[in-house]
């Protein structure tokens, strides 16, 4: 007996020890708790992970999870749980994930105004490589000063409904919101030139107030309570979500839809409908944490509300029912808080207000450092800037006022595509001079409307020109197939094509500004921009090139643009093409346009496009040696040019496989078992995992 006791404890030891002993995985802890958080309890959540860390306390991807979560319920505990896994982090010799706690811990010690902690923090954060922080001065205001504005409900679910990512940060929640409603909210509307909200917007709004509902539900400590099935709770929250229950309490019991507007949203906003459920059905206690979501807002909530819209009701509903302080607080956001405080500053709210879209385009690249506007091409430009704006830039916020509203946003634009660009482009452009002359062709003569108009970008082409442009070793632009050539197309455009002034000037261009000033008043037209796209073609072809095109395959290639320019970028991809197989490929390509059997034309065009790119495919990935790959193509398509048959077909594309494996280092194994290899993304036969 004592013997068969021993055995029994040694096997039931034997049995348990797994599930008591093995401690939980940082993944498997993250699964159960979001299983929690889903279901609305909170708690539960926080209690495995304290259950995790107990077992592994060193576990640093366990810990930073923890401090996400702590910081995801604004609780003061993250804080130190961020300096922990900057600890952990370190012992794994992992310097970047130190460095991303490090850097949470030292915004929350902003947040809760800790300045003594921030520096110790700061300096911990800069010893692992940060260098994009620095605290405020100490007479500046705090970020223990920033405010916040409540939305009834989980950020969850108001993410969902809003169209907002769940991952966004919660300084970024308003900026994103308000995006949407600038963009999503408001139509014109049919009968009158008023706007009328979209279906998206008044979903929001439907979501806000049945949130409201429920908030009220929650009572004081902001936890929907359900003691029991058969209770005055049950019947309450039922009819704010838009359910009824169908039988007695108990295993028979369904919910099933009275209101479908209202169950609609409490099922699209994430409510746990199926934990109710089952909650009533086994007749238990229900509960959801349902505290309000807190969102940090600019500066404070006055100074983007007046006393009159405050009457109209909550921040938030004031918020989504004004598309135009919706742009206006997404300009404002895309500014670095010292370039925002300058503008407040130096210019009234109402004309800031009043060029929102310039903001919300253009104000991402607006600086202002200790009073002075940074400006794209350094002091050199300064003369140029300052003539144009009709204001020193030294004068920061006066500068960018004038920037803002001179013509209509037209010189903000310019500044904006200069300033996303940089090196010897910008300091092309920015030349004093240069610069002027540009800014009056793009500027027209007529200024209205401007370029911030649209809710979205009409016309994204001068910063596509500033970021394409090439500028040669004799330090002028770039102009593919040289001025000639530009100058013919102009020329011989239909009259009105393009522009019927550049058509009758083009005679007499002699420089590269000359061409790029006719692009750069090309880039103001709400039309396609035929010009520009063939002239940023070309300079990519020429960018990798050891010699440029010559005039004559450049004139070739803008005369076949219109039919072939979508498979030009095939070129590019082989920098030592010769410009004689490019017009052989053209050659090749017209020859097939001209078949008239419509079914063997269609093969044709097909079986070369085929080759085309496959060849493509082997020349990027090295597949195709460099000085290969003229030769191959050359190769490939030759016989193109005088198909007349199926069998002329065949052999031609037949041939053209054969060209292209034997171009190759593929040498064992059938055409298709080097073929599938050569496409896997290397030449051997073998199980990869590729293959």
């Amino acid at each position: 007996m004592n013997y068969q006791s021993e055995a029994y404890m040694q096997l039931r030891s034997f049995i348990l020890i797994p599930f008591v002993v093995l401690p939980l995985c940082a993944s498997e802890a993250f699964d159960r708790a979001h299983h929690h958080e889903e279901a609305g309890d909170s708690a539960a959540a926080r209690d495995v992970f304290v259950k995790a860390l107990r077992q592994t306390p060193n576990d640093a991807e366990l810990r930073s999870g923890y401090a996400e979560f702590l910081e995801r319920y604004h609780d003061p505990a993250a804080r130190d749980e961020y300096r922990k896994a900057v600890s952990a982090w370190k012992k794994d010799g992992k310097t970047p994930n130190a460095a991303a706690a490090a850097r949470r811990a030292v915004l929350l010690d902003l947040i809760a105004g800790d300045r003594k902690a921030a520096e110790a923090d700061l300096a911990d954060y800069r010893s692992l490589g940060g260098s994009d922080l620095r605290l405020p001065e100490a007479d500046a205001p705090s970020a223990a000063a920033r405010q916040f504005i409540e939305i009834p409900g989980p950020l969850r679910s108001f993410a969902r409904m809003a169209a907002i990512s769940a991952d966004s940060a919660p300084e970024d929640i308003l900026p994103a919101l308000a995006r949407n409603v600038v963009t999503n909210g408001f139509q014109a509307s049919r009968s009158n030139d008023e706007l009328e909200e979209t279906e998206y917007l008044k979903l929001v709004h439907r979501y806000i107030s049945q949130a409201r509902e429920l908030d009220k539900l929650a009572g004081a400590d902001k936890i929907i309570k359900v003691p029991a099935c058969e209770s005055t709770q049950t019947n309450d929250l039922l009819r704010v979500l838009g359910f009824r229950m169908r039988g007695g309490c108990g295993s028979e019991v369904v919910l099933e839809t009275v209101n479908a507007s209202r169950a609609f949203l409490s099922t699209d906003s994430g409510f746990p409908l199926a934990q109710l459920e089952q909650s009533l059905r086994t007749d238990k206690p229900f509960s959801y944490d349902y505290r309000p979501t807190r969102v940090p807002i600019l500066y404070t909530a006055d100074y983007w509300i007046t006393g009159k819209e405050k009457a109209q009701g909550e921040t938030i509903d004031v918020f989504l029912g004004d598309p135009g302080l919706c742009r206006f607080y997404l300009g404002m956001s895309k500014l670095d808080p010292e370039t925002a405080d300058e503008l407040k500053k130096g210019m009234p709210l109402v004309k800031l207000r009043a060029f929102a879209g310039v903001l919300d385009f253009f104000g991402g690249n607006f600086e202002i450092r200790q009073g002075r506007a940074v400006l794209p091409g350094g002091a050199k430009s300064a003369p140029g800037w300052a003539e144009l704006a009709g204001v020193s830039p030294d004068k920061g916020a006066e500068f960018f006022d004038k920037l803002m509203t001179k013509d209509d946003g037209w010189l903000a634009s310019l500044y904006d595509a200069l300033a996303r660009i940089h090196g010897p482009v910008q300091d092309y452009l920015t030349e004093p001079a240069r610069m002027k002359r540009f800014y009056m062709a793009v500027r027209g003569k007529i200024t209205t409307p401007g370029p911030a108009r649209p809710v979205f970008r009409s016309n994204a082409d001068m910063m596509l020109l500033t970021t394409r442009l090439h500028i040669d070793a004799d330090g002028k632009a770039h102009i593919p197939g040289g001025i000639e050539v530009w100058k013919n197309l102009f020329a011989r455009s239909p009259r009105g094509k393009y522009d019927a002034k550049l058509s009758r000037t083009a005679a007499g261009w002699k420089e590269p500004d000359d061409v790029l000033e006719a692009l750069f008043a090309l880039c103001r037209k709400p039309v396609d921009n035929e010009p520009l796209k063939i002239f940023m073609a070309l300079t990519d072809l020429d960018r990798g090139r050891s010699q440029p095109l010559s005039a004559e395959t450049a004139d070739r290639l803008i005369k076949g643009w219109s039919i072939y320019g979508p498979q030009y970028t095939v070129f590019g991809d082989a920098p030592s093409l010769t410009d004689k197989t490019i017009v052989a490929w053209l050659d090749a390509a017209q020859s097939l346009d001209k078949i008239r059997d419509a079914q063997l034309r269609q093969d044709a065009i097909g079986t070369m496009q085929g080759l085309t790119g496959i060849w493509q495919i082997f020349s990027r990935q090295g597949s195709i040696p460099a000085p290969k790959t003229d030769e191959t193509l050359a190769g490939i398509v030759a016989p193109f040019t005088t198909i007349r048959n199926d069998r002329e077909l065949f052999d031609a594309g037949r041939q053209g496989l054969n060209l292209l494996v034997r171009s190759t280092a593929a040498t064992s194994g059938t055409v298709q078992e080097r073929m599938l290899a050569l496409l896997a993304g290397g030449s051997r036969i073998d199980a990869s995992e590729p293959r």
